[in-house]
């Protein structure tokens, strides 16, 4: 079986402009989050999808495997990003570490989500976002996935058995949906939604309808009965419904701020089943914008979606803490650091699973130079990381920068309260003189 599903770069592409253009712009961008979403469906699909034929394989030794990709995929890089932004931070940023062990273990450890919920952290509040780790709640619920996926894929195999795969498939579906109501039903109007936002049995209903579709094609494709577009109308059909949930997708972008009571009372369910429905007709045989869905530039940020996602907060988060985002054009040099970094750690992180240097190719010994001599520079940021961990506070202080803006708001009200009552009260005299 084929694993290489042509298009999906392009989504990783569509959902990783959605959360690194709010993370950028949460003013403009303000429904750029729902990207998280998408690659929640992603993730959920990919896993299942790739499963099935790994399972068939390789047996019992699957769940080796597998768990020795998702560790090689996701640690490397992530141990660098950690170490790296502690080290920058312990220079221009020095109140964000006092206190980092406690959430650097939430990450390593995958419950970064749990532990900002206890910390009353609010995601779509900028100023309360005290971390340059903010937005590795998502990975809290990856990794929590991941550590599940072999019993859910396991509940899937025996139901297959007795019952067929389509229904096996279904039970994960239906899962998914009885997960998609815990939302609305625990949003009351007002309330603080960062539980419903950041928690695992909240979200992974995307993540569990996402693996009944990739389950459901997977076995399709294997047994060679599965095929999408059956004739020109249907795959033009299918190429407009996808265009018109692409469009809908990037209009929701700048248009469904977080904080809508719509999106807990099951808008979020809404996009996320439109979400799906994408994810399902890129994996149909014979879909007619494969080829174009497959074009360098979607597969080159798609393939770097990983290594932008880690880097874009902590670089967004240091430019704001410095005031670098008065600078003219900072969001293009934000930009242009974050793919750097994301181009450099991942090369840094093939380096150190395949041990070899990642060049190859034409410019091989210019490239492999200017790696490192930026593995280096990392290295000595490195140092100062793993010593910042090392010297942190088990709990953090309260938070400063929050009081203080507090405080700098109610003055700034109690100077407009007298200003309007003095003009109240001259208005009052001069009335009163008139008279």
């Amino acid at each position: 079986m084929n694993r290489h599903i042509a298009g999906l770069d392009a989504l990783r592409t569509l959902a990783i402009a959605g959360v690194t253009f709010f993370h950028m712009f949460p003013e403009t961008v303000v429904g750029g989050y729902l990207g998280v979403s998408l690659f929640f469906v992603l993730t959920g699909y990919l896993l299942a999808y790739t499963s099935v034929g790994s399972a068939s394989k390789q047996g019992v030794l699957w769940v080796f495997s597998y768990f020795g990709k998702r560790i090689r995929r996701i640690y490397p890089e992530l141990l660098l990003m950690l170490l790296v932004t502690i080290g920058a931070c312990h220079f221009l940023a020095p109140d964000a570490i006092a206190a980092v062990r406690p959430e650097v273990l939430s990450v390593l450890g995958g419950y970064n989500n749990w532990w900002q919920i206890a910390q009353n952290a609010d995601y779509f509040t900028r100023i309360t976002n005290a971390s340059p780790f903010t937005h590795l709640w998502f990975l809290g619920i990856e990794l929590q996935y991941y550590l599940a996926w072999p019993l859910l894929f396991g509940l899937y195999l025996a139901l297959r058995e007795l019952c067929g795969a389509r229904f096996a498939a279904s039970i994960l579906l239906f899962l998914g949906a009885a997960s998609a109501a815990i939302m609305p039903i625990g949003y009351l109007q007002g309330m603080d939604i960062t539980r419903l936002y950041y928690g695992t049995d909240t979200r992974v209903y995307a993540l569990l309808l996402g693996a009944g579709i990739g389950l459901w094609q997977a076995e399709e494709r294997q047994r060679r009965r599965y095929a999408g577009a059956s004739s020109m109308f249907d795959g033009a059909l299918g190429a407009g419904l996808f265009t018109l949930l692409t469009a809908e997708t990037a209009f929701l972008y700048f248009l469904l701020d977080g904080q809508s009571p719509y999106l807990y009372e099951g808008g979020m369910v809404l996009v996320t089943v439109a979400f799906v429905g994408m994810v399902t007709l890129l994996g149909s045989d014979g879909f007619a914008l494969a080829d174009f869905l497959e074009a360098a530039p979607f597969r080159w940020i798609g393939k770097k979606s990983y290594g932008i996602f880690l880097w874009q907060y902590p670089v967004i988060y240091l430019f704001h803490v410095r005031g670098w985002d008065a600078l003219p054009l900072y969001g293009v040099i934000e930009l242009a650091i974050i793919v750097v970094l994301a181009i450099w750690s991942g090369a840094a992180a093939d380096c150190i699973t395949r041990l070899r240097l990642p060049v190859r190719g034409r410019f091989a010994l210019p490239r492999a130079a200017t790696f490192l001599a930026v593995s280096l520079c990392a290295l000595v940021f490195m140092g100062f990381g793993c010593q910042g961990i090392a010297l942190s506070a088990s709990s953090k202080a309260p938070d400063t920068a929050l009081r203080t803006q507090l405080a700098k708001n109610a003055a700034e009200l109690q100077a407009e309260n007298e200003r309007l009552q003095k003009a109240l009260k001259k208005k009052e005299l001069n009335v009163l003189k008139r008279l």
